[in-house]
């Protein structure tokens, strides 16, 4: 007797669940499967859109069917002459993932039929990660609604925490900037490379409630994928359907929804505001529908910084509210320039977002699927380090990104399938200081603290225009136990970047005496060579083109499937930098090379249903599943660092530092040594480029070239690591889910930068050499570096709607240069280093070396069919790694080198008090700094000096909770409450829940005045805690309560 029978090929997945995901990059799901007649007819039809899709069995039964929208539910029917047709409904699928089915049919003359499906363990997947679905979402406490929020339930995703705004996503270990992120398969990355969190926009790139799934894949085995150095988060979004559907939310905080600190102290006044609505249905009925969303976020950011004896959280060391009014009074009398305030304030912050999505059935065999978003941002931000920054200059970030997307989906044959697909992409932001951008950046030290006042040093002249096309083919060819993918995608880009860096100036004074009089210690500017109000001279122009192409076969044997591919990537930039005449006469080779490079990327992944061979008995175990694979994965390399051989060539402006006020130009510096020209002090009344008045004498020459240059290896090529990962998912007799894997990272090829001009001139006391520089960067390669991760997670739904994850993973990943910075010499100056640039892989700075995750989910229908749903979770992980260095003296390395820059020379740790390789500046110095030592981790180093990364931030730890509560409105119309409590501990204690880190993974703990004539190092004392802060920005060392409101249809 027929019967259909309603099930789900996918068990629902519990709110923290971690299910690793297919790996290929798509917005749609397959599915798979065998039916025991020849030539059936299998239809499968999404049930909200009507949308159908059949193909018939091949001659073994095995039937494929590819590019279906995620989600459902789905119809699976399934037909033969002379057999009884039959059915299986409720089917959902998920994003990357081919579901299997097997099907037998049975003929018109006996009654009884069976229908079967696999699991959602038996789903095929290869390679690693973690998926969630909007149920899962939903029940994620936050009050952020950042994709951090969403990433960090895999435990080896590590979210800094510095900022709870501004996350940094570290998969791995590795670089934030090397992963990829997309939305319904368009790029969403940072296309320059500026931003920490990876997006271009400074909050989340798309609003929370436009997206369906999301996933975060580690090892994407299919060749498909590609920017896979760090992470793949791929995401979703919501469509419409034959029903129309929408909600209406709205969220709001201020400063009485955070906790107070330790001290009783107030988070400062702020406000921030969220609404949005979603609407999705139908245009035309089963043909075309749409999706719309809009979100608008707006805030007044407050500032926690202020003066010692302000009622800031975050107060100064030394400098009093007298003593900044008297600056500020210095700045206004004789400047005519007003800094702003400098205690507890509030600058603006917004961004909207819209997103319009149609879907369309084109015919039965073609489908087109039509994307625009549009977003909006302004966002405060401060460049300088401590608590004493003016608000004037503090700088605006205000992106702006416009992105269409078009989609044709094709079946041609029951075997041959097709996918068309067309984006294009355009940036546009002008960042500037909240005050005067041109007045020099000044910079005024008073006791302990430095106060910052004038426009920020890089913002200037900075200004980003990036246009980008995206052409893409897929074609899926089923052969029965064969499956072939093949594709191309095409990719130009063309970037205006205008970036001077300290175009308005950077100038230092030793007091506020000297500021008032203008005598600084140290001014460094950057000048145009055509003129300071060109500009345009200096911006980089130019063009990357990226063609991608890829074959697959999967290939599927019995219980297994293996996929075997090929990827081959190539970018280039057609343009090369300006040549420097000079360099090129220095070192016998162009600094102009033009980026050039291409990578062939085989990739090999396994999933096997070892149940009946590795647990033939299957009392205890009813599955179990074997999947892993091993390849070569290239990575994206952020823009910005093409850029930096476009706009420092060493032709086109000059970059000079001058040290006092009344000292000529350094001749390795400037081509205007031969001059005379001078720099004169910071004058009264208007100060803007004052190295330019009359007080000056600097000069611009018609044609010099001069070192500082940047550029590329010849034989530069693409960062990329082979990629290992072998897991085994388990599925008990009492359904607990548990799957054990391990991850293996090697570093292929890997950024390096190197100084040309770097020349070893002698050796110091601990045997670490003395060099000198010239600052001509050039970006190459080395091969040191790797990851390795273990990780154990297990979940479980119980009776009365209780549901229980838990995770842990141990990372070891390890870099050489930690690459934070998005300019070469930064990037340089700032990795700790003992000796030059013979460095070592060191722990990464990204990486948590543990972290564990326990997750508890309470569902229940309390009163009707409203659901009651109380989340709760916890996560305890390790800070992240730090180095101890030498406090130095000045603005250069104890090396003697400008070029690496001070406090990031790797600290020696003397044995002992009669130590041969130091000398203390008296008695008590050397008692402190040796009780320092042996008391601490430093211990273990002394008469050496201490690696890069030798030591771990405090712990993190943190419990978080969610309620939600729908109340019925009419019809199926319902409101649902949502209340988040972030960081109960320090709710329960305010001191506990705290965060804690050193700065820029940075101690200055040993203070040297420099070295002796014997090159030993002149200790004069210890700072036990330097450079470790309270992170507390955006009250992430407080408790906090956020309740929301939306109402859905």
């Amino acid at each position: 007797m027929s019967s259909k029978i309603y099930t789900s090929v996918l068990t629902a997945l519990l709110l923290f669940s971690t299910s690793s995901v297919f790996a290929e990059v798509e917005t749609t799901s397959s599915l798979r499967g065998v039916v025991n007649v020849a030539g059936a007819v299998v239809s499968a039809t999404h049930t909200p859109t009507g949308t159908s899709k059949t193909r018939s069995a091949s001659a073994d039964g095995a039937f494929y069917l590819s590019d279906l929208q995620i989600g459902g539910p789905y119809d699976i029917s399934v037909s033969a002459p002379g057999y009884k047709s039959e059915s299986l409904g409720g089917v959902y699928l998920v994003l990357d993932k081919t579901t299997e089915i097997a099907v037998t049919l049975v003929s018109s003359d006996i009654e009884e039929i069976t229908v079967t499906a696999t699991a959602s363990q038996g789903s095929i997947r290869m390679g690693t990660g973690t998926f969630l679905d909007r149920d899962a979402i939903d029940g994620i406490p936050t009050v952020n609604r950042s994709i951090a929020d969403l990433a960090k339930m895999d435990p080896r995703v590590s979210i800094n925490t510095g900022s709870s705004r501004y996350s940094e996503i570290s998969v791995m270990g590795a670089n934030n900037r090397f992963n990829d992120f997309t939305i319904d398969g368009v790029s969403f990355n940072d296309p320059f490379g500026l931003n920490a969190n990876g997006f271009g926009s400074m909050r989340n790139p798309i609003g929370m409630e436009f997206i369906d799934q999301i996933s975060v894949d580690i090892t994407p085995f299919d060749v498909s994928r590609g920017n896979t150095t760090g992470g793949s988060i791929a995401s979703v979004t919501k469509s419409g359907s034959n029903d129309f559907h929408g909600s209406v939310f709205f969220i709001q905080r201020d400063e009485d929804d955070i906790g107070e600190g330790p001290d009783g102290e107030e988070f400062p006044e702020f406000s921030e505001e969220t609404k949005g609505f979603t609407f999705s249905g139908p245009i035309i009925k089963d043909k075309l529908f749409f999706f719309v969303g809009y979100e608008d976020f707006e805030a007044a950011s407050p500032a926690l910084y202020g003066t010692v004896d302000s009622n800031a959280p975050v107060k100064a060391d030394t400098l009093t509210t007298a003593m900044a009014d008297q600056i500020k009074s210095i700045a206004m009398s004789r400047y005519n320039y007003d800094p702003g305030v400098i205690s507890s304030f509030a600058l603006p912050e917004t961004s909207e977002k819209i997103m319009l999505k149609l879907n369309a059935n084109l015919t039965d065999d073609h489908r087109a699927v039509f994307m625009l978003t549009q977003d909006e941002d302004l966002y405060p931000r401060k460049y300088n380090r401590g608590q004493t920054v003016f608000s004037n200059n503090w700088y605006l970030k205000p992106p702006e990104i416009d992105r269409v997307s078009f989609k044709i989906y094709s079946d041609w044959s029951d075997q041959l399938s097709t996918k068309i697909g067309y984006s294009s992409y355009e940036l546009k932001e002008d960042d500037h200081s909240v005050g005067d951008p041109y007045f020099p950046e000044s910079a005024i030290s008073v006791g302990g603290d430095t106060v910052y006042l004038g426009g920020d040093r890089y913002r200037g002249a900075n200004y980003i225009n990036i246009k980008s096309d995206y052409i893409s083919f897929k074609a899926t060819y089923d052969l029965g136990n064969h499956v072939i993918t093949g594709g191309i995608d095409l990719e130009d880009t063309s970037i205006y970047n205008l970036f001077i860096a300290r175009y308005n100036g950077e100038v230092r004074f030793d007091s506020i005496a000297d500021f008032e009089a203008g005598t600084y210690n140290y001014v460094r500017f950057h000048v145009p060579q055509t003129g300071i109000s060109d500009v345009d001279s200096v911006a980089a122009m130019f063009d990357i083109e990226k063609t991608s192409i890829f074959i697959q076969d999967k290939i599927y044997i019995g219980d297994a499937v293996l996929s075997v591919g090929l990827r081959y990537d190539a970018v280039e930039t057609p343009d090369k930098p300006m040549l420097n005449p000079k360099f090129l006469d220095t070192y016998g080779y162009a600094n102009n090379e033009a980026f050039d490079y291409d990578s062939i990327q085989p990739r090999f992944g396994f999933n096997w249903d070892a149940t009946e061979t590795l647990f033939g008995d299957r009392d205890r175990i009813a599955s179990a599943t074997l999947r892993g694979g091993y390849g070569l994965f290239s990575g994206r390399i952020p823009p910005v660092w093409y850029s930096n051989a476009y706009t420092r060539s060493g032709g086109l402006s000059d970059y000079v530092k001058v040290y006092g006020w009344d000292d000529t130009l350094p001749s390795w510096r400037s081509h205007c040594k031969e001059s005379g020209g001078t720099v004169g002090p910071m004058p009264a009344g208007d100060p803007s480029f004052f190295w330019m008045g009359p007080g000056s004498n600097y000069c611009i020459p018609t044609s010099a070239y001069f070192n500082d240059a940047q550029g590329t290896d010849p034989d530069f090529e693409a960062p990329a690591s082979w990629r290992m990962n072998l897991a085994l998912d388990l599925v008990t007799a009492k359904g607990y889910e548990i799957t054990v894997e391990y991850n293996h990272d090697d570093v292929d090829q890997a950024v390096f930068y190197h100084d040309a001009g770097l020349t070893k001139t002698g050796t110091l006391a601990d045997g670490r050499g003395t060099y000198s520089g010239h600052g001509d960067y050039i970006m190459t390669n080395t091969d040191k570096g790797g990851a390795e991760a273990y990780t154990f997670s297990v979940r479980k739904s119980f009776d009365k709607g209780v549901s229980l994850y838990a995770a842990y993973s141990s990372v070891d990943a390890k870099d050489v240069y930690p690459l934070t910075s998005a300019q070469a010499e930064s990037a340089y100056g700032y990795t700790q280093r003992w000796d030059g640039e013979n460095l070592d892989a060191a722990r990464s700075s990204f990486m948590s070396d543990s972290k564990m995750i326990l997750g508890v989910e309470y569902k229940a229908q309390l009163w009707g069919d409203n659901e009651t749903r109380i989340s709760a979770l916890y996560i305890k992980k390790d800070g992240e790694p730090f180095s101890v260095s030498f406090d130095e003296p000045g603005y250069n390395s104890v090396t003697g080198n400008s070029k690496f820059y001070a406090d990031y020379s790797l600290a020696y740790i003397p044995n002992g008090a009669s130590d041969a390789n130091v000398v203390f500046s008296s008695a008590s110095v050397a008692n402190d700094v040796m009780a320092h030592i042996n008391s601490t981790a430093l211990a273990q180093y002394k008469g050496t000096y201490a690696p890069r990364n030798a030591f771990t931030n405090p712990d993190y730890d943190r419990l978080d909770i969610r309620i939600t509560q729908e109340i019925p409105a009419f019809r199926d119309h319902k409101f649902v409450v949502y209340f988040d409590l972030l960081n109960v501990m320090n709710m329960l204690d305010d001191e506990e829940g705290r965060v804690f880190e050193y700065g820029y993974n940075n101690s200055r703990q040993i203070i040297v005045s420099g070295t002796d004539s014997e090159g030993r190092f002149l200790i004069s004392g210890v700072d036990d805690d330097d450079n470790l802060y309270l992170q507390d920005g955006d009250g992430q060392s407080r408790w906090q309560v956020q309740m929301g409101l939306k109402y859905q249809f």
